[in-house]
């Protein structure tokens, strides 16, 4: 008999999906190709991102999900069905149980799309998870125990920010300065200073090769080609390490105000505990550059970035398997 259990990690940028006894089947974007005559699914995944910006005609990309949230609830099944169909594992949905994470401050009307996304897709239970809380367990905090710990999930779509004892979130909150927001802040940058339009794929790589926060840092130059706003022909420029840490400084700044916020509502016996034990950062963006040091030094507090801030949330979720 098939042992349907699956933890999923939806993310505005990236998805992870495990399937009990079989691993890790897809970790791939958040993205999905489709003909725009029949709706007909192209590709998924990597695939689908090597063609934003190049899409051939016919193709139209779709991104299903929007600062953490599904923004497009039959997208978002085509391509977890695309998924399960192209990696040979369809039967494994039907009559299945999954855990899929989601933003700690989800409205009604988001959580019924995630259960509607379960039934459609053929479960026969669906339990969602807070997003934070999965990172925590993902990275072996002690969640369970009575002394407070604290998480910061920095992913793509969203910042999800919880507070956590005795197995439960005392406090929580999320909000959308992440690594997108990072990516348009770069892409606007670009812009408005060189006049110069370059594409999402084109912002993320500047962020990830130079991409830094804090003064301490290597000043490196980055040459970044793209479509002149003046004259629509290729252009290239030079950019520097200062420049981007300028465009990002304000992004991690919301974020060290929402932490604060957690903190100042937090109350004193577990603020006394985080103080002691420090906070931990997961995430894609946990692996920007000088971020762990410049959190430290607007929190005063110890910053840790947990083993494998990248599969953190999904590690959490494999751990709710055992529960249901």
């Amino acid at each position: 008999m098939l042992n349907r259990s699956i933890a999923i990690d939806l993310g505005t940028c990236n998805t992870v999906i495990f399937i009990k006894h079989k691993g890790i089947i897809f970790n791939e974007p958040t993205v999905i190709a489709v003909s725009e005559t029949n709706n007909h699914t192209y590709t998924v995944g990597y695939e689908a991102a090597k063609l934003i910006g190049r899409t051939p005609q016919g193709i139209k990309i779709i991104h299903p999900l929007k600062n953490g949230v599904i923004a497009d609830l039959d997208a978002t099944i085509q391509f977890i069905s695309a998924i399960f169909r192209f990696t040979k594992y369809s039967r494994y949905l039907k009559r299945s149980k999954i855990v899929i994470s989601a933003p700690s401050d989800l409205t009604p009307v988001e959580k019924n799309a995630l259960n509607q996304l379960g039934k459609k897709l053929g479960a026969s239970k669906i339990v969602i998870e807070n997003k934070a809380k999965m990172a925590a367990i993902g990275s072996d905090l002690d969640v369970n125990s009575s002394k407070g710990s604290m998480i910061v999930d920095i992913g793509g779509g969203t910042t999800d920010v919880a507070v956590l004892s005795v197995g439960k979130v005392v406090v929580s909150k999320s909000i959308p300065n992440a690594g997108l927001l990072i990516d348009e802040a770069i892409m606007r940058y670009m812009r408005v200073t060189h006049n110069m339009k370059i594409g999402e794929k084109n912002a993320e790589y500047i962020k990830m090769k130079i991409g830094s926060v804090g003064s301490n840092f290597e000043n490196r130059l980055l040459q970044v080609s793209g479509v002149s706003v003046e004259t629509s022909l290729p252009h290239s420029v030079i950019v520097t390490t200062q420049s981007i840490s300028e465009v990002i400084t304000p992004i991690v700044k919301d974020i060290v105000d929402c932490i604060r916020d957690i903190l100042f509502i937090t109350p004193p016996e577990l603020a006394g505990d985080i103080v002691e034990n420090g906070i931990s950062i997961s995430g894609g963006v946990a692996l920007l550059n000088g971020l762990r040091e410049e959190l430290e030094q607007e929190l005063n507090l110890p910053v840790r970035v947990t083993s494998d801030p990248l599969l953190s949330t999904l590690e959490g979720c494999k751990i709710s398997l055992r529960t249901i």
